[in-house]
């Protein structure tokens, strides 16, 4: 299953990467319409939003955009999610995601690396723009781009649970990190970096921090340029 999974990211880097090559070394953004208010309708206001890569990357590997895809009928398997993956039922969610219906992403994007929301931000820095240019990146085999998400709302903000959206985006921070995987002796994940690789982590985040999820300004873990 985690050969599987790695094949699974390295196609969602291929493709982009063969996106990036159509849009003048732009990648497509991290967020889909889940993110409106209300979730999964167009809003003016996030027009990027309709760039998301989970409906404009598909068609590079031969798939139907994420939206085409009725509630109720979301892809479980494929590229889309690890096999490894399994959500729990609906009732352990928040009222307003059931993950059997609107369908759940145990892959998802970093969302550090198109900085257009105020949280996260060093002090003082700007807004970065919604979609990445590559060429900008100072470290692409060191910044991550994808990486697993758990789907247990008892994981999460440093193990206290609460995070019952668990699977909801697709895009998170480090709080969504999900350990499926038993390599070198304990559990981890598999990370996609922007150079297109992939590569087994156990030590994205600190779970001793009362929040984790906020990486220290500077790092090229998270941040694909020094702010």
């Amino acid at each position: 299953m985690e050969a599987q999974c790695v094949a699974n990211l390295r196609a969602w880097g291929q493709a982009f990467y063969l996106y990036s090559c159509d849009y003048n070394g732009y990648i497509p953004h991290a967020d889909d319409e889940g993110r409106n208010s209300p979730p999964f309708i167009y809003d003016p206001k996030h027009p990027e939003h309709e760039s998301g890569y989970v409906d404009v990357l598909p068609p590079y590997m031969g798939l139907r955009p994420w939206r085409s895809f009725p509630n109720g009928q979301k892809p479980t398997g494929g590229v889309w999610q690890c096999p490894s993956a399994r959500p729990l039922p609906n009732s352990a969610y928040s009222g307003s995601f059931k993950p059997s219906v609107q369908g759940y992403h145990s892959y998802v994007m970093n969302s550090y690396v198109e900085q257009d929301f105020l949280f996260g931000l060093p002090f003082g820095a700007p807004l970065q723009p919604s979609f990445l240019k590559l060429d900008l990146c100072t470290a692409t085999s060191k910044t991550i781009l994808m990486f697993e998400q758990t789907l247990d709302p008892s994981q999460g903000y440093g193990q206290a649970g609460g995070f019952t959206i668990a699977g909801c985006y697709t895009a998170e921070d480090a709080r969504a990190e999900g350990d499926r995987h038993p390599h070198l002796g304990g559990l981890g994940t598999n990370v996609l970096y922007l150079d297109g690789h992939v590569d087994w982590r156990d030590d994205l985040w600190n779970r001793a921090l009362v929040n984790p999820r906020i990486p220290t300004p500077g790092d090229l873990t998270w941040f694909p340029y020094p702010y």
